[in-house]
């Protein structure tokens, strides 16, 4: 039953797309036009809704280059392994290098610290591109990829390096490199966290403390989208993921007199308005 009430809705200010994942639709969106139709190596980025509106713009991933070629094929903002690159341009006309500079970023660290002579330490989810691009900069120099220090097995290393995938929980970052402080003669840190990722925690969080219910608009496969709705849930039990308007549990929200919403870095805004004008009509 819905409460006597005038609804109130909290947006956060830090929402939609990131400057990196904006800068990888601006330039999808550029090519498309020039040439009618472009390819991206894997999803371009972690959002379902968004990945079919751009193949109605003329924007198709594909999971490999060996067999396709042609005019144009973007590379995804979460990064593209040296191999996939080379191959790239052995088989398309132009190559359009859409990864975050932060990703970029961390992979020239990784290239310094093995100049250097240390091992490599990712903080990150195992199955994601990004840190499987990073794995792949690292090589033979690659100790592991680790989500939590109890995953850590013990063995003890002489020169360490540690970096991040760009949208961990710093708790879950330092808690590794704790680890690998006491396992470690030598550790050199990086913290490359997103800042940006880093807000959108931060401001969710605040208004999850002062709302009745809170929701989390993102892709089932976006990493942020899932970590922003796990922080949200600690503190606001009424929280609700959601990958578009439909998903809404509109009795259930009935309920509320005050929503807030948050969203991933890779939840475009005109899903973010779709959703937004359906709460209005609860």
């Amino acid at each position: 039953m819905r409460r006597d009430c005038k609804r109130k809705i909290v947006t956060a200010k830090n929402i939609g797309f990131c400057s990196g994942v904006d800068r990888a639709i601006n330039l999808a969106e550029e090519y498309a036009k020039k040439f009618n139709r472009v390819l991206t190596l894997d999803a371009l980025l972690h959002n379902e809704e968004e990945l079919k509106r751009l193949e109605r713009e003329g924007v198709f991933p594909v999971n490999k280059v060996d067999l396709l070629s042609g005019d144009v094929i973007l590379l995804p903002a979460h990064g593209a392994t040296k191999e996939e690159n080379d191959k790239a341009k052995k088989r398309f006309k132009k190559v359009i290098d859409t990864t975050c500079p932060l990703v970029l970023r961390t992979v020239k660290i990784i290239e310094q610290l093995k100049k250097e002579g240390y091992k490599i330490v990712i903080v990150g989810d195992k199955g994601h591109r990004e840190t499987k691009v990073l794995s792949n900069t690292a090589g033979d120099s690659l100790i592991g990829v680790f989500k939590k220090a109890e995953e850590i097995n013990g063995d003890s290393f002489v020169k360490v390096g540690i970096v991040a995938q760009s949208t961990v929980f710093l708790e879950d970052l330092f808690e590794v490199a704790k680890k690998f402080i006491e396992l470690s003669k030598e550790v050199r840190f990086f913290n490359t966290v997103c800042e940006e990722t880093l807000r959108r925690q931060s401001e969710a969080v605040e208004i999850a403390k002062n709302v009745e219910c809170m929701i989390v608009i993102g892709g089932k496969s976006s990493a942020n989208s899932n970590r922003l709705y796990e922080l949200v849930r600690r503190v606001n039990k009424n929280s609700f993921f959601i990958q578009n308007e439909s998903n809404l549990n509109t009795e259930e929200l009935k309920r509320y007199c005050s929503i807030g919403i948050a969203s991933g870095t890779s939840t475009p805004s005109w899903l973010i308005k779709n959703v937004i004008e359906r709460l209005q009509k609860v």
